[in-house]
């Protein structure tokens, strides 16, 4: 069986191909994100309780999605929480240099939106949130795929929201 030049080629060029291929795959497995926001990637979902200022306390039901970027130091959270009577749809975009976070926040159901800053470190998110008429202090304590958030307003009619948040399977 003879080979030509051609076959040769062929046959060296699509190796290279595929061993190109698969080094790159191994790399990015090998990188993986390390960033303080690393652990937090993925969906959750739980219920927890919401407290308005006219004294009522409801019970909610909620979503988390948690988007990390820039191999763990930005992150875009989705978090939705509702009730029979009230639905919150906050969204974050956050980066974090060292243990200090800034970013911006919108809560959709309100049209409400701000500032957001905080420390992260240890399994625990807490900052503060401020826009106009509005401002709040808030806890994200992650521990073995379980979240626990707190969520502490001032002004608007939402007084404190809790919500306890394991990882969808």
């Amino acid at each position: 069986m003879t080979r030509t030049a051609g076959d040769l080629f062929r046959k060296m060029f699509g190796r290279s191909v595929v061993l190109a291929a698969v080094a790159a795959a191994g790399v990015a497995h090998a990188q993986p994100a390390r960033g303080p926001f690393a652990g937090y990637a993925g969906a959750w979902v739980g219920s927890g309780a919401v407290s308005m200022t006219n004294g009522s306390v409801e019970r909610l039901r909620c979503s988390a999605r948690y988007q990390v970027q820039d191999g763990g130091v930005g992150l875009l959270q989705n978090l939705d929480c509702a009730s029979d009577n009230t639905r919150f749809d906050l969204r974050t975009q956050v980066e974090a240099q060292g243990d200090q976070f800034t970013g911006r926040w919108f809560e959709a159901t309100r049209n409400a939106q701000g500032e957001i800053a905080g420390r992260i470190g240890g399994g625990r998110i807490e900052g503060s949130v401020t826009g106009p008429g509005f401002t709040a202090t808030f806890t994200i304590h992650e521990r073995g795929g379980r979240q626990q958030v707190m969520i502490r307003a001032q002004g608007g009619d939402v007084s404190t929201i809790t919500a306890q948040l394991a990882r969808a399977r």
